[in-house]
């Protein structure tokens, strides 16, 4: 510790002031006032340090929505590449095999391979051992039709009656067919084929049935017994049996469904008059669709075409109308290949063949199997026609 002596300052007081002792407050060099420009410079700068840190946040997220852009661009351009690869080598086979792209006019001639089959194709499926199953449909007659079979009949040839389809008009409900079917030996990967003995009528609605109730693979018999007999008087090879049906046949396994693209009811007909999504053809006869026939109350619905089976089925030979000869009759209705139709009758029975002719020329069509004795007893007065009611 440094001692004072009385009367003597120490040195370190020699040089300072009164004001430099008792000032306690650290002086700092700061300015005593507000510099404007000082102030000016300050706020400019951090201004910039601003404007640069925006601008570098504005180029990043330009940089990565860009990035995403070019990415997206060329993920779409690389598929669009492999459609255009694939579609172009499609048409490089076509164009080379010299196969035609895909129309309405190949898949009319695709349905009709697949409606219809011609005696000389049946022959060579049957020589070739093929798993066809051929069903001969009653008349209404089944007594008659029983015997007719039992004469004699296309070889390996089952009989199918009305009633193992149908009750009053109705079709039956798929299991009892299913069981009726499987009876037979039927099979779902067989190839049913189907013909009667000229009226055409029921082998007609026997393949609508069969597609009614879920069959893939179901042609009818061009010609009918008739046809086929016709060549086996030109050939030995086109062969029938005479007496009843083979013992009973081995447990077919076809699975019955319902397959409605080929049906209609009576509430999607009545929709049909206000949304008007189907072409409506009536198959009555025209004094029937006139409503000038005598023993009923006949008629047609409102707006329906009238196309009796006539008009499709040639009776002298037994044969279907020419392919052109049945497109310009459905043109001359307005019918369009775009539009489905709704086929009606009586019966169901009629409109089984008008819907077989639209079905072959390429059309989609749906029975209506209630037909005019359900819509003229059910319908609205205004949506029929009936006798000499004029139609507006």
């Amino acid at each position: 510790m440094q001692k004072w002596s009385v009367g003597v300052r120490p040195k370190e007081y020699e040089t300072k002031t009164v004001e430099d002792v008792y000032n306690t407050v650290e002086e700092v060099d700061t300015k005593e006032y507000e510099d404007p420009d000082y102030f000016y410079d300050e706020l400019g700068r951090v201004r910039r340090t601003e404007k640069r840190i925006s601008t570098s946040k504005r180029w990043k997220i330009a940089c990565v929505s860009a990035t995403v852009t070019l990415l997206s661009v060329f993920i779409l351009a690389t598929i669009l590449s492999f459609f255009f690869f694939v579609s172009s080598s499609n048409n490089f086979q076509k164009e080379s095999y010299g196969l035609p792209r895909p129309s309405i006019e190949s898949n009319i001639l695709l349905k009709r391979s697949e409606m219809e089959i011609t005696p000389n194709h049946l022959l060579t499926l049957l020589i070739t051992k093929r798993k066809i199953c051929i069903l001969e449909a009653a008349s209404g007659d089944e007594s008659k039709s029983r015997d007719a079979f039992s004469v004699d009949h296309i070889e390996s040839a089952r009989l199918i009656f009305h009633s193992n389809m149908s009750h009053a008009g109705v079709p039956v409900h798929p299991l009892q067919f299913q069981r009726f079917a499987r009876s037979q030996g039927i099979d779902n990967d067989c190839h049913v084929v189907v013909y009667d003995r000229g009226q055409m009528i029921w082998s007609a609605y026997t393949v609508w049935i069969f597609k009614l109730f879920g069959h893939q693979k179901v042609s009818l018999l061009s010609g009918g017994y008739l046809g086929w007999k016709t060549h086996q008087a030109r050939s030995g090879q086109y062969k029938t049996d005479q007496g009843d049906a083979p013992s009973k046949p081995r447990q077919g396994d076809f699975l019955a469904s319902w397959n409605d693209s080929v049906i209609i009811t009576y509430d999607d007909v009545l929709l049909n008059t206000e949304i008007d999504n189907f072409d409506v053809v009536d198959a009555q006869t025209k004094d029937e669709f006139l409503g000038t026939a005598q023993g009923a109350l006949y008629g047609h619905i409102k707006g329906a075409r009238n196309i009796p089976v006539d008009a499709v089925y040639d009776w002298a030979v037994g044969q279907w109308k020419a392919a052109d000869h049945l497109k310009g009759l459905f043109n001359n209705n307005a019918l369009s290949l775009r539009k489905p139709v709704i086929i009606y009758c009586s019966t169901s029975l009629r409109s089984s063949m008008i819907w077989w002719a639209l079905t072959r020329s390429g059309y989609n069509g749906k029975i209506y199997f209630g037909g005019w004795p359900e819509w003229v007893v059910r319908a609205p007065d205004g949506l029929k026609v009936i006798g000499t009611t004029v139609e507006s």
